[in-house]
C-alpha cells in the first residue's frame, strides 16, 4: 500500500462521530488522557509515563497539554491539534491546572465534559491531582471509542493487511532459525533483527515507529512450556521432539495483526500428530462458523462441541478468538459468554487450542477478516504438520 498511515480526514471523521455521541449524552466537549484513545481521535502518539498529556476536543477547536519534551512531537502538521500547551514536568509544574485551564478556553463549562479518565491514568508513579478536584466532569468517552474501534475502516484494514503481509515473512525466518539445543530468546533476538531490517529497508520513509514496541516481534516457546499459553519462560532449550507454538506480531501504522503456528522439532509423535489434527480442524470449524450477522458465542460454541466430542475439552484454557487492531486484544470477543452478533469489518485473532500436561500446546491462531459475504484470512502462512516441522 502507498501510504503506512490514517489520513487526516479519518481523524477528523472519528472526532466528529464521538462529539456526536457527546452531544447525544448532552456533553458540550470532551478530554481524553488515555494515549490510545488520544491516537486514535487525533492521530497524536506518545510514549505514557507519570506526565500527564490531555486532548480537549470541542466543535470548534481541539487542544492539547503535554509536558516539555512532548512539545514539539505534539505541535506535528499532521496531528489534528489546534494549540498546544506545555508545562516543564511532573510533579513539578501542576499540569492538571493547565488541563483545567484548557477546558476553560474551550469554553467547558463544570458539568458538560465527557472524559475517558478522571485525570491521567495512575502509571509509573503519577498520584493526581484527578481532574474532578478542579473540574466537574463525566466518565464516559471510554466506551465511545472502544464501541468505534470494534469495526474497522478501509484504511486501517489495509494496514492490518499490510502487516499481516510481514508476518509472514517473520515467521519463515523463526522457522529457518529454530534447532535443538538454542533458547528461544537467542532465536527471537536474531530474527526479530534479520526481520525489523528487511521490513524498514522494503518500507522505506513510509514506515514510522508508533510505540516503542518492536515493529516485528516474533516469539515462541518450546517443549513442555507450551502447556502454559502465556508462559514467559524464553529460557528453556529446544530439544528433540518439543512442540513449539508461536507468535509473530509486526506492527504497521499503529496496527498489529496476529500469526501463530504449532510446530515440532524433528518427527512428530503419534500422539502429536493426532493432537494437532484435532486442533487445526477446530480452527477450522471456528473460520467456516464466523460471518456477518452471527452470534459471537456461536463461534466459539462450534468448538466447544467439536474439542468434547474428540475428547480434549478439558486441556482448554481460554476462548476461541478476539478482536484485533490498534492492540493485540481488543472487543468484541469469541466466547460463549458474548452478546451481540458478528459485523462486516470486524477482525479476529481465530486462535481455538488446547494445552496437555507433560505433552505441550497445540494452538494456530490466523486473523480473520468479516466481510460483506463471508470471511477473509489475512495471515497466509501454511498451516499443514508436514510444513510445520523443523
Amino acid at each position: 500500500m502507498a501510504d503506512l498511515t490514517i489520513p487526516e480526514s479519518e481523524h477528523r471523521e472519528r472526532t466528529e462521530i464521538v462529539l456526536e455521541r457527546a452531544d447525544a449524552d448532552g456533553y458540550d466537549g470532551l478530554v481524553l488522557f488515555t494515549s490510545l484513545n488520544i491516537h486514535y481521535v487525533s492521530g497524536m502518539y506518545h510514549l505514557p509515563t507519570e506526565r500527564p498529556v490531555a486532548l480537549g476536543i470541542t466543535d470548534e477547536r481541539i487542544e492539547a497539554v503535554v509536558p516539555r519534551l512532548e512539545q514539539e512531537h505534539a505541535s506535528r502538521d499532521e496531528f489534528i491539534i489546534d494549540e498546544v500547551t506545555t508545562y516543564f514536568d511532573y510533579p513539578q509544574g501542576e499540569p492538571m491546572e493547565a488541563v483545567a485551564d484548557m477546558c476553560a478556553r474551550l469554553g467547558l463549562a463544570d458539568g458538560n465534559i465527557a472524559v475517558d479518565a478522571d485525570g491521567s491514568p495512575a502509571r509509573n508513579g503519577y498520584t493526581g491531582p484527578a481532574l474532578s478536584s478542579l473540574v466537574a466532569a463525566d466518565v464516559g468517552v471510554e466506551e465511545y471509542i472502544t464501541e468505534m474501534r470494534e469495526t474497522k475502516s478501509d484504511h486501517e484494514i489495509e494496514l492490518i493487511r499490510e502487516a499481516s503481509v510481514w508476518a509472514n515473512l517473520g515467521h519463515r525466518l523463526l522457522q529457518e532459525h529454530i534447532e535443538p539445543g538454542r533458547r528461544p530468546i537467542e532465536v527471537r533476538a536474531e530474527v526479530e533483527a534479520e526481520a525489523v531490517k528487511t521490513m524498514l529497508d522494503t518500507l522505506g520513509d513510509r514506515y514510522e515507529m508508533r510505540s516503542w514496541a518492536n515493529p516485528m516481534q516474533c516469539l515462541f516457546t518450546t517443549g513442555e512450556v507450551t502447556a502454559r499459553p502465556h508462559s514467559m519462560d524464553q529460557t528453556t532449550r529446544i530439544e528433540r521432539g518439543d512442540n513449539i507454538v508461536t507468535i509473530v506480531k509486526p506492527n504497521v501504522g499503529g496496527y498489529t495483526t496476529e500469526l501463530e503456528r504449532t510446530m515440532f522439532v524433528g518427527e512428530a509423535s503419534d500422539e502429536q500428530r493426532t493432537y494437532f489434527e484435532i486442533m487445526k480442524e477446530s480452527q477450522e470449524i471456528a473460520i467456516d462458523a464466523i460471518g456477518p450477522g452471527v452470534e459471537y458465542a456461536a463461534v466459539e460454541e462450534a468448538v466447544v462441541d467439536y474439542y468434547e466430542e474428540q475428547g480434549v475439552a478439558e486441556f482448554t484454557q481460554h476462548h476461541a478468538g478476539h478482536n484485533i487492531g490498534m492492540q493485540g486484544h481488543e472487543r468484541p470477543f469469541l466466547d460463549v459468554d458474548s452478546d451481540g452478533e458478528i459485523r462486516s469489518g470486524e477482525l479476529f485473532t481465530v486462535e481455538p487450542g488446547f494445552y496437555v500436561p507433560d505433552l505441550g500446546g497445540f494452538r494456530h491462531s490466523d486473523t480473520v477478516l468479516v466481510t460483506d459475504d463471508g470471511t477473509e484470512t489475512l495471515t497466509y502462512y501454511p498451516r499443514d504438520l508436514e510444513s510445520l516441522i523443523v
